[in-house]
């Protein structure tokens, strides 16, 4: 009777084992299985990733293509002109005899020179705002809404200090900003802006409304001969890891955000 017992007994083990075996090989494929699903998730992501960086790099790229196209532009138009019109009053001069033209002339030459050197200077300060450097990012956009200011734009603003950001950020934030508001006055015919840079316990949130004509925002928008424009704007937000969105219609002002993490 011992005999069969063990037979038995010896039937149960192998089959115990053969059974821990199995379930052995099943559990060891379903971790491969996954990992292979994880790996696989993985390349997506990165592939998805590395798609967005391109994208973002070919915005900020064209971007910079556009300002310097707005640069030749500007020193076409309005240096190149000036210059012209100076070149004129000179010729003028030079074979003029009569003691008051000249005097009217040298004087219209003058006030030309001087809109010419202020033209130059603006486009200096634009392509690199010292001001950063020297004076911090928020006295630099203070800067800029004096001159928003100045074209006759009601201007309300309050703006939280952001010391903790870098100086790269703070020039990334100070060109968005300035973009903003190039296009506010190129763009919208507003007669008031409202401006706002809030810093919260993790993020910061930069904030400007205007009351212009707004625009359609399923067409091509504000964007064409805008320098950076919308895309290049948040393409510039998304290398700071930020998310830039723009609420508008026609006749209803425009609302752009900014959430910035700290």
């Amino acid at each position: 009777m011992d005999k069969p017992s063990e037979v038995e007994f010896a039937r149960l083990l192998f089959g115990g084992i053969a059974m821990m075996l199995l379930l052995a090989v099943v559990i060891v494929l379903i971790m491969i299985t996954a990992q292979r699903k994880a790996y696989q998730q993985q390349m997506r992501l990165q592939q998805v990733l590395l798609a967005h960086q391109k994208e973002m790099t070919k915005s900020v790229i064209g971007s910079q293509e556009s300002e310097r196209e707005r640069i030749t532009r500007d020193l076409h138009d309005e240096i190149g002109a000036s210059l012209s019109v100076v070149k004129l009053f000179i010729n003028q001069i030079k074979y003029d005899t009569a003691e008051a033209d000249v005097a009217k002339l040298a004087e219209q030459a003058s006030d030309v020179v001087a809109e010419t050197v202020k033209s130059i200077r603006d486009i200096v300060q634009n392509l690199s705002p010292a001001n950063i450097n020297r004076l911090g990012l928020l006295k630099a956009v203070q800067i800029l809404l004096a001159r928003l200011e100045a074209t006759g734009i009601r201007v309300q603003a309050a703006l939280d200090p952001v010391e903790e950001l870098g100086e790269a950020r703070q020039l990334a934030l100070y060109r968005i900003v300035q973009e903003i508001l190039g296009n506010i006055v190129k763009h919208a015919g507003a007669t008031a802006v409202e401006v706002n840079l809030e810093r919260h316990a993790a993020t910061l949130l930069l904030s400007v409304r205007d009351n212009g004509r707004g625009f359609d925002l399923t067409a091509d928008g504000p964007t064409e001969g805008s320098g950076m424009g919308l895309g290049g704007m948040k393409a510039r937000a998304g290398l700071l890891n930020g998310q830039l969105t723009v609420e508008s219609a026609s006749g209803l002002g425009t609302h752009v955000t900014l959430h910035l993490p700290l």
